[in-house]
């Protein structure tokens, strides 16, 4: 399935980057960047993941590590913890650590994302995780919904060197050619759980929209775990792309990394309710407002905090 995808694209929604028109490969041979941009843009197209090499310099990653370290002795009454006790993922700390803030607006990274979505990126969130998640395969946009579609990408970097046993990434590859529509998975479970609340039927959707995710790519599907992850590594999925955190055969052992969440200039993240709900071609008015950092427009969506 995956070699007649890569032979004959197709695509993957209305409006999407250019990344996923039908003739994206063919575009991508005419348009001018070094090689290293273009290399990560075809492996978005085909395979809707890539990974830059040694991306961020590593005493910048020991840096973040640093200060999130900080951040949770200066804070311990926000820090949250898992059934097993382990620090939960940390949101937004990018809005008050300079490393992380700098990570999130590398310029070598931004190069390639203003590339594929043709304008200038903006950071929209971020996640910073001590341990590996070891969660179940999904994908972001439920979550992190545009108008247009797909216009959003994740960068994921590893702030050390990933062992094996701590839970690495794994993805399902070519999964975000995938198609799925909310529409269909919202009216499919109101014909059946019509005397439900509406949040109660958001809910039931996105539980049919991550399980559809999770047959699809055990039916079809190649799960691949991530190549070993060095510190400074960034991957980039497309917005569409099955992914998740492998199980971790040592738990205790830390898997710290950072995720930033990407869209172009003058796009919004919209969270799952809107996902299902909102039906207009045109975007849903605008939730948050922006801050200047590092030459870019960064959204402010609240203050960090554990969960």
């Amino acid at each position: 399935m995956l070699d007649a995808l890569r032979r004959s694209p197709k695509p993957i929604a209305p409006a999407g980057p250019w990344i996923d028109r039908p003739d994206a490969l063919d575009l991508l041979a005419t348009l001018k960047a070094t090689t290293a941009v273009k290399a990560a843009a075809r492996d978005l197209i085909v395979d809707g993941f890539t990974i830059l090499r040694q991306a961020i310099a590593k005493d910048l990653c020991a840096q973040v590590v640093e200060d999130y370290r900080r951040f949770a002795r200066d804070n311990p009454e926000i820090v949250a913890f898992d059934a097993h006790g382990r620090e939960r993922r940390l949101l937004q700390f990018h809005q008050v650590s300079d490393s992380s803030m700098r990570v999130a607006t590398d310029a070598g990274v931004m190069s390639v994302l203003d590339f594929i979505f043709g304008r200038r990126t903006s950071p929209y969130s971020s996640l910073t995780f001590k341990y590996g998640t070891q969660q179940e395969l999904h994908r972001d946009t439920p979550h992190f919904a545009t108008w247009p579609r797909n216009q959003f990408v994740g960068a994921w970097t590893a702030l050390e060197d990933i062992h094996q046993d701590a839970g690495p990434l794994h993805y399902v590859q070519g999964g975000h050619r995938y198609r799925l529509e909310p529409e269909d998975i919202l009216r499919h479970v109101q014909a059946r759980h019509g005397h439900l609340t509406t949040a109660e039927l958001i809910d039931k959707a996105l539980w049919r929209y991550n399980d559809q995710v999770e047959l699809h790519a055990a039916k079809h599907g190649v799960l691949t775990i991530a190549d070993r992850m060095k510190c400074g590594d960034v991957a980039i999925w497309h917005a569409q792309l099955p992914h998740g955190g492998s199980p971790a055969a040592d738990p205790s052992r830390s898997r710290w990394s950072m995720v930033v969440h990407c869209t172009p200039e003058g796009v919004q993240g919209h969270e799952y309710p809107t996902f299902f709900t909102h039906r207009e071609s045109e975007p849903p008015a605008d939730r948050y407002q922006y801050r200047e950092a590092y030459g870019r427009k960064i959204a402010y969506i609240g203050d960090p905090v554990f969960g």
